[in-house]
């Protein structure tokens, strides 16, 4: 102790009052996209809702319920349900179908069950550790959104979920698939029975979440209905467009694969691929898919300014524990300085791009790297015009360097100029005001997040404003750091403390900074692209994104053509806005 040298009225503390957690989201950007802007864009289609047909086995489970004399409660629902999800996912695992690509709620568990290859099935095995299994976890919401159930609600008495007139149609058309199957007939009430396993086969072969691409599948038309008409107008609108704009992704593919990192390079720069890859193929919005690729577009612009700033975050926080920032909290005014030098030079070099011939540093004017970004990104063009994605410099090519979404704990200023450049790089293509007029209702990817989640449109606005006073990179990183980091860091982590748990990575104690030894792990969003995939596939539009040789149907080309289908009648009466 008497060679330590303790700041003067510094609080050590010996136990943290909340228990750590780990956290994800550390600056709230993540919420934005996922609870705001993606269920704009694909609304009731989220990413672990992938499977339409499971709209038609849970609406089948509930009609099932409500035409048994039980009771109607919480408890009885959960008991009649869960054993006949489990026996649901053990007929998906067991599925022999040659073009079987669906994996079931509780696949993990169910997987290893069923590997062992046993005689029975017991329905009450502990398939998944939550009350209500998938739906109870996922569907529910989504199913209420498109008008095939409603929740509970105390105001007008109904204290277990129930199924609406048009979820019974979509439920009575999945029973027509499976009433002659012995698991219907013979064992679906048979709850504390173990059931053959030629039993769970033959159901399978009617059942399974992959056989709602049969053509005799008769649920699939009425799930097309739902997913193209049912909800509220604005949201099934909204499904249209983007499903209209994923048909011509695949129109214009030349039978290549399209994965999810070729989906957003396709949205953004419109092609998957840079020049000389002999899958490269090109994507041109044609004008009735033009505005949802431009929404599209802007999403993944959200998504490349969040990386950015959680790349900061990421920094920021390694650089603090190598700077023994647990044991001693850091001065503010030291994290500032550390974040004034901007090391462009071993950025640039490893990246194997050039500078200015004068240089960039942090003494730079903010303006000098937005010219160079630029130039060298050949950043032209308006929002709906084609951007390169075979520039020296792009957006997709920062995240490589940076190996965003991957394992790495280095703190160099190397990666400060990495994550500067990529904000320079979105907020150039975005800088024209006018752009926001071009269709304002397009706008809300930029704009989303305001004051309190930092939106786009505030950062651009601010940032427009310390260019033309001449403040230089250095005066960027700071206002950054102080604002966009650490005291975003701090709201957001105050704000789990109660639900999460203790998920501070750094602190800010008596103008000092104090760290936390965790994990600091950043990634993007799901853009839902495989769920929107799998949508497409089952419900007969496509064939399977990830196979080559992919190409529209019948009714995925008249979908890409007249962005609509023509409805079946039987569940227009029961319009979820009616």
């Amino acid at each position: 102790m008497e060679s330590t040298a303790l700041p003067d009225s510094m609080p050590f503390w010996t136990e943290r009052v909340y228990r750590p957690g780990g956290g994800q989201d550390h600056l709230g950007l993540g919420s934005v996209v996922t609870d705001r802007i993606l269920p704009r864009l694909a609304p009731a289609i989220n990413v672990i809702t992938r499977h339409p047909r499971y709209w038609s086995f849970y609406a089948f489970v509930l009609s099932e319920f409500w035409k048994r004399d039980l009771p109607r409660t919480r408890a009885a629902f959960r008991q009649w349900y869960e054993p006949l999800e489990c026996i649901f996912a053990v007929a998906c695992e067991l599925c022999d179908n040659p073009e079987h690509k669906a994996s079931p709620v509780g696949a993990e568990k169910i997987g290893t069950l069923v590997a062992n290859d046993p005689a029975f099935y017991d329905p009450k095995f502990s398939y998944v550790e939550s009350a209500l299994g998938g739906y109870g976890l996922y569907y529910a919401t989504t199913m209420q959104a498109v008008g095939l159930v409603l929740l509970p609600n105390r105001s007008i008495g109904l204290k277990v979920d129930t199924i609406t007139p048009a979820g019974q149609i979509v439920a009575e058309a999945f029973r027509s698939m499976i009433v002659d199957t012995e698991y219907y007939t013979e064992w679906l009430d048979k709850h504390d029975a173990p059931v053959p396993a030629s039993v769970v086969r033959e159901y399978a072969q009617r059942a399974c979440l992959c056989r709602l691409h049969d053509s005799d599948a008769l649920d699939r038309p009425l799930l097309a209905d739902v997913v193209l008409h049912q909800g509220q107008s604005i949201e099934t609108a909204s499904r249209r467009e983007t499903f209209q704009m994923m048909c011509e992704l695949v129109a214009q593919s030349k039978g290549m694969a399209i994965d999810q990192e070729g989906f957003r390079r396709l949205i953004y720069f419109g092609t998957n691929a840079r020049a000389g890859d002999s899958q490269r193929f090109e994507f041109t919005p044609t004008p009735p898919t033009i505005r949802a690729a431009r929404r599209w577009r802007l999403y993944q612009a959200r998504e490349y300014y969040n990386a950015a700033l959680n790349e900061m975050w990421r920094r920021l926080h390694y650089w603090g524990l190598g700077q023994d920032g647990i044991a001693i909290p850091i001065p503010l005014s030291k994290v500032f300085e550390s974040v004034r030098f901007v090391d462009f030079d071993e950025f640039t070099s490893s990246f194997g791009v050039k500078l200015p011939s004068k240089g960039i540093s942090g003494l730079s004017p903010i303006q000098s790297l937005l010219d160079w970004v630029q130039e060298v990104g050949q950043v032209t063009g308006g929002l709906d015009d084609r951007w390169n994605l075979d520039a020296p410099l792009t957006e997709d090519g920062v995240i490589g360097w940076l190996h965003y979404g991957r394992s790495v704990t280095e703190a160099s200023s190397g990666y400060l100029a990495a994550a500067l450049t990529l904000l320079a790089l979105v907020a150039c293509r975005l800088w024209s005001r006018a752009m926001a007029l071009v269709e304002p209702e397009d706008w809300f990817p930029v704009s989303e997040g305001g004051v309190e989640r930092l939106g786009i449109e505030r950062f651009l606005a601010e940032l427009r404003r310390r260019a033309d006073e001449g403040q230089s990179i250095a005066d960027l990183a700071t206002w950054l750091t102080r604002d966009y980091v650490i005291s975003q860091h701090g709201h957001v982590a105050a704000a789990k403390l109660l639900s999460t748990g203790d998920t501070y990575r750094f602190r800010v104690e008596n103008d000092r900074l104090r760290f936390f030894d965790q994990s600091a792990s950043v990634g993007m969003n799901n853009p839902r692209f495989e769920s929107l995939a799998t949508f497409m596939y089952e419900l007969g539009w496509s064939d399977y994104f990830y196979d080559h040789g992919n190409s529209l149907t019948i009714e995925g080309e008249l979908l890409r053509v007249n962005g609509d289908l023509t409805v079946s009648g039987l569940l227009e009466t029961f319009s979820s806005e009616h």
